[in-house]
């Protein structure tokens, strides 16, 4: 269910950017009254009880510390129509996040509330779910679309508002064009939404940079007028000086090679350092898997504990609650977004400095998983700088 796992991500991420206030009532820190909506039932149990009855199986995931729950408790699980419907048509249980770790990695569940919701036909396999504060009125269309047998990206689509329907719209005919075996239409489909999405919009933008080029780039590889068109899309972004587009397209086209001679060619030039870092997140997949981890270290990461720092407090602000979403309380961005930076170091052989990062990621999140990380990421880039000497020779 990639279209309602992706929009719901990329909503919540979006509600990290901007710094908001939790009103101060749902600031307790008391366990959250447990509402008599919800059944005491383990998962397990709660699948096989929500099957024989052939009810809707909707399973909160929530925290004892976490603003947003407590206000769903204050408001959309006392809500009587949302308490009426469920009793009617569906089973509820609630899962603390603390006190069972288990189940909540199992569903990969890392902010809260997180709602998860089963159907009969589903079964035990998920239907859906909605991240953040979600009110009654909005819990109960998507409960009644389930029920009224839509699919989740249609609901999905419903409840992203009408603002964003035409581009799901054109998502739902691309991949029936596709599956239809219409390749050179479903291709057509996917340039409308690659001219029409804007990189800039953090709901949808990373659409473009994701699963476009994967949709575009195998369509291309079994019909050549859409290969056609990514070489004149290619030119274009080339003329307009659109860096950006012309390098996720190069990928499509499986021609890194020009985007690693450009690069060559740009490095000896210090007004492109600007470029590089505009467009390191492009050119780390690039680079790596050419073995450039010289370059890489050199040009994308030239003052890397510089990068560090800012790397930390972009991942401090991340973990800060905001008003619809809590994240988890091992949630910890901090180690992913460092490892590259600190493997083109080892790659490159220059151990003194790599050792240096090291220390100043500890010094920031002396954490196991931040050990953990460096160190998996320290032994395998050896492994491969050991592998490209012996190619080499």
């Amino acid at each position: 269910m990639f279209l309602k796992g992706k929009l719901r991500h990329r909503i919540v991420l979006s509600s990290l950017i901007a710094l908001s206030v939790i009103p101060a009532t749902f600031c307790g820190t008391g366990a959250s009254a447990h509402s008599d909506v919800f059944s005491n039932y383990s998962l397990n149990r709660a699948k096989q009880i929500a099957q024989q009855d052939q009810k809707l199986l909707l399973v909160e995931f929530t925290a004892s510390w976490c603003p947003p729950c407590k206000e769903m408790e204050a408001s959309t699980w006392t809500d009587e129509a949302v308490r009426s419907w469920i009793k009617e048509n569906a089973l509820a249980i609630q899962i603390d996040v603390d006190e069972d770790e288990k189940t909540s990695a199992a569903l990969k569940v890392e902010a809260m509330p997180t709602l998860v919701l089963y159907t009969p036909a589903s079964g035990s396999r998920e239907f859906g779910r909605q991240v953040g504060l979600i009110s009654a009125s909005e819990l109960l269309r998507w409960l009644e679309g389930a029920k009224s047998g839509k699919s989740a990206e249609d609901l999905e689509k419903e409840l992203a508002g009408s603002n964003t329907s035409a581009i799901w719209e054109r998502m739902s005919k691309a991949r029936e064009l596709d599956s239809a075996g219409k390749s050179a239409e479903a291709f057509e489909e996917y340039v409308w939404l690659w001219g029409n999405l804007k990189d800039e919009d953090p709901n949808l933008g990373p659409i473009r940079s994701s699963m476009l080029p994967v949709e575009m780039k195998k369509l291309a590889a079994v019909n050549s007028s859409a290969k056609g068109r990514l070489l004149e899309m290619r030119d274009a972004a080339e003329k307009a000086d659109n860096r950006h587009d012309w390098i996720i397209l190069n990928g499509m086209l499986d021609d890194n090679a020009r985007t690693l001679a450009w690069f060559d060619k740009a490095k000896s030039d210090s007004r492109q350092l600007s470029v590089f870092r505009k467009h390191t997140a492009l050119l780390e997949p690039v680079l790596f898997s050419a073995s450039r981890w010289s370059d890489a270290a050199t040009y994308l990461y030239p003052e890397p504990l510089a990068r560090i720092n800012e790397y930390y407090k972009r991942a401090q602000d991340m973990k800060k609650p905001r008003p619809h979403t809590e994240m988890a309380r091992d949630f910890d961005p901090f180690p992913g977004m460092v490892l590259l930076l600190y493997g083109a170091y080892i790659g490159a052989g220059r151990e003194v400095e790599a050792q240096k990062i090291a220390d100043e990621c500890l010094r920031l999140d002396d954490t196991a998983g931040m050990r953990e990380a460096l160190g998996g990421m320290a032994k395998g880039m050896r492994q491969a700088r050991d592998l490209q000497k012996k190619g080499a020779k």
